[in-house]
């Protein structure tokens, strides 16, 4: 308000209180105004923000490899810098994380990563010893590659090499990655079937509920002072289950180069992996742990030529490593002798012989050998092969058929030399068979992965070479519960 004002007469302060009034109203106004355009400015400001981290996100976390790579990444506890967690194992609260080198994973990155590193270990162990310019000078090649790959890492990853030396070497440890455990899985079908369940110690104690309570009828009151409705308790019991060692080992010659190395790489993985691969298939339908194994003739069953003259039957056979299938089932008094119904109905009066629930919830697999499935299977009209299933169907790893909603599954370690009773004697090798088992009754407990460690005997010149496991394949259920069955004395043609 500017203007002057004659206060000495009654209009002239009228005058000057309405002015006044109206000077009030008008800043009010304006400071409205400028308040609503600061509620404007800072909500555009906030999009601008949003908008803007959602794209960094974007370019960020979605990029190739770098979601896959945040669950190995962690905050160090005494200074919260953040780490990368190499190899799977208990963190320092004891909880189980996987490790950037012995995961699976479809990344490509970290995939590439883990052969990479594999090489190096290889290499850097069969070269030890031998004269170089640079005492860690033993795999130049091999480091170069991995340096190169290192320098494509994912974002989350390339603040923490961002102090690498030219190999970024004392970054990654002296292990190999977990690839053998893929390739297994593709060789072989039965193990990838079953869950795996995760041993956080050599020994796993799983309670268990046996009887759970149940319902009576309630009493009519007929007195001032009823009785007591009828209690029931439950019934718990709890499986004890050890970790189990298994166990390749090959020999190499010291003289070579890293070159030859890299070349014979595929050959020993490849050998590393069957070995371990066909053991555990093996065991898990022909294991025994009595004393006296089911298969009376152990100690020469060389089941399709698969594991040569020595050492069968000992006491390090793989197939004394736990309970497997078959003698699960002859303990459980879940066999069948199928040779006068090899047909889809003989196939469902074996599935009536295991208890509830039957698997019809679909946990039913059938595991067979190549020669019943060929020559009596494929013969019924009941079965549908792959090629029936549709392009979009969902079906068990390493299925080829289904017949009445089962699926099939082939194994070369469900043999074609039993004798009529459905064990190996070494006399009588004519007859083959299949096992029927509810798949989410058993598990594949694992204490440790599979590793391969390379270390060289300088009095022998050679280069060992030992890939180990250590699991155990149990079931949750009692020993009196049929939940997998051996139909036996079946004809191979």
């Amino acid at each position: 308000m500017t203007e002057d004002h004659d206060l000495t007469t009654v209009e002239g302060a009228k005058k000057a209180i309405h002015d006044l009034n109206a000077s009030q109203k008008r800043q009010a106004a304006e400071h409205k105004a400028s308040l609503a355009q600061r509620d404007d400015a800072i909500a555009d400001l906030k999009a601008s923000v949003r908008t803007l981290t959602e794209a960094q996100n974007r370019t960020t976390l979605r990029a190739p490899g770098d979601a896959a790579v945040q669950d190995f990444i962690y905050q160090r506890k005494n200074d919260g810098s953040p780490v990368i967690r190499w190899q799977s194992g208990l963190d320092q609260d004891g909880d189980w994380h996987d490790g950037l080198l012995n995961t699976l994973t479809d990344d490509p990155w970290i995939t590439r990563c883990q052969e990479l590193v594999e090489q190096r270990t290889l290499v850097r162990a069969m070269t030890k010893g031998k004269a170089h310019k640079n005492a860690n000078d033993n795999s130049p090649k091999t480091d170069a590659a991995l340096a190169r790959h290192l320098q494509r890492a994912p974002d989350p990853l390339k603040r923490l090499f961002s102090d690498a030396t030219s190999t970024g070497g004392e970054f990654i440890p002296d292990v190999l990655s977990p690839r053998l455990e893929e390739e297994m899985k593709l060789q072989r079908r039965v193990e990838a079937l079953v869950p795996v369940w995760q041993m956080s110690d050599k020994e796993l104690r799983i309670p268990f509920l046996g009887t759970e309570l149940r319902p009576y009828i309630k009493a009519a009151i007929t007195t001032d002072d009823p009785a007591q409705y009828t209690s029931s308790t439950i019934v718990s019991a709890q499986r004890s289950v050890t970790a189990t060692g298994l166990a390749v080992r090959a020999q190499l010659d010291e003289d070579t180069t890293e070159d030859s190395i890299i070349g014979g790489l595929p050959l020993h993985r490849r050998l590393v992996v069957s070995g371990l691969g066909d053991g555990v298939e093996d065991a898990m339908i022909n294991a025994d742990t009595n004393a006296t194994h089911d298969d009376t003739g152990l100690n020469s069953w060389d089941i399709r030529s698969r594991w040569g003259t020595t050492g069968l039957g000992g006491s390090a056979d793989h197939r004394r490593a736990w309970i497997g299938w078959r003698a699960s089932a002859a303990d459980r008094s879940s066999t069948v002798d199928g040779s006068s119904a090899e047909t889809a109905a003989g196939l469902l009066s074996d599935r009536a012989t295991l208890d509830s629930p039957h698997g019809v919830a679909g946990d039913l697999i059938m595991v067979v050998s190549p020669e019943y499935y060929l020559a009596k299977m494929l013969g019924w009209s009941e079965v549908l092969t792959v090629d029936k299933f549709g392009p979009n169907a969902t079906i068990h790893a390493g299925q080829l058929a289904s017949v009445l909603g089962i699926p099939i599954i082939i194994s070369e370690f469900v043999d074609k030399e039993y004798n009529a009773s459905g064990v190996f004697d070494n006399t009588t090798k004519t007859k083959t068979g299949y096992i029927l088992v509810n798949r989410q009754r058993w598990f594949m407990g694992v204490r440790r992965a599979n590793m391969v460690e390379v270390d060289k005997d300088i009095t022998r010149g050679v280069i060992n070479v030992v890939s180990t496991v250590r699991k155990q394949f149990f079931t949750i259920d009692s020993t009196t519960k049929k939940n997998v069955m051996w139909s036996y004395n079946h004809s191979v043609s």
